[in-house]
């Protein structure tokens, strides 16, 4: 993370700012910017000083660099407050207090706990089983399995829009668990991202980007609900203001040993 610091109406001499974490009005700690240790100033922790020479003209910018260290994956947002001192003739933005936001701001949660998909969304491209909600041991989540329909499975369970255009490194997560197995299809589960999708129709008369493959997790049978790791969904085709994540379930038939149970839970999209 950088800090930039501008100079306003230099005075034609040298403009140094310390800059101070202010630790009473920020909802962070100073161990989340590698401060704590930082000598302390008041309420405040030292972050460093930035310095103009003395034939710096308005609107030059120094930047001071920080190590994030927030303590926990997918940490609610919270705010770092910086001042500085004695910045007569340099400011951030006209002022010389700055606000840093880290940690991640969630864009969509899905808990299923209440015992609905919606505002996800199912379409059955097969009039086999689609995707519906389950409950065990008082855990509500998302299931399909294709066993004792009428046709081999095609189930997509897709997500509401979601904007991604205010935000950066966006990353994905949910949980899974896997019952019974499907010998015939090598990847029952497969999670897809659309920016093209209508919001309605057949998802595959539009187009996704298969990114099953940067889970870090799926679960095997028999085991217990996975976390699939954070999925980063980042990249430059992914920035819209409607982008769709959708889990697709087949099968390769209705009955034991061609098909198996999916389960899916607290699917969360944040960004920063």
């Amino acid at each position: 993370m950088t800090i930039e610091v501008t100079v306003t109406n230099p005075p034609n001499d040298t403009v140094s700012a310390e800059v101070l974490y202010a630790d009473g009005t920020s909802s962070t700690s100073p161990s989340d910017f590698g401060l704590e240790s930082s000598r302390n100033v008041g309420s405040g922790y030292v972050a460093g000083r930035v310095v103009f020479p003395d034939t710096a003209t308005t609107g030059n910018t120094q930047t001071l660099t920080l190590d994030i260290a927030d303590e926990e994956d997918n940490e609610p947002k919270e705010d770092g407050v910086f001042v500085f001192q004695n910045v007569t003739n340099a400011s951030v933005e006209g002022t010389d207090r700055l606000t840093i936001s880290i940690g991640a701001i969630e864009i969509f949660f899905k808990d299923f706990e209440d015992g609905s998909l919606d505002p996800m969304s199912v379409f059955n491209v097969t009039n086999g089983n689609g995707w519906g909600t389950g409950n065990f041991e008082n855990n509500s989540y998302a299931v399909a399995n294709a066993f004792g329909g009428s046709e081999a499975s095609n189930s997509w369970l897709i997500s509401p829009a979601i904007n991604f255009n205010n935000f950066e490194g966006e990353t994905l997560t949910f949980r899974n668990r896997k019952r019974f197995d499907d010998g015939g299809e090598e990847q029952p589960l497969e999670v897809k991202v659309s920016t093209d999708y209508d919001g309605s129709g057949n998802p595959e008369n539009f187009s996704w980007t298969d990114i099953t493959d940067r889970v870090q997790s799926l679960a095997s049978e028999g085991e217990g609900f996975v976390a699939s790791g954070e999925i980063d969904l980042s990249d430059a085709q992914f920035q819209a203001d409607e982008v769709y994540v959708a889990f697709k379930y087949t099968s390769s038939g209705t009955g034991p040993g061609s098909s198996e149970e999916q389960q899916v839970d607290d699917v969360r999209v944040v960004g920063r």
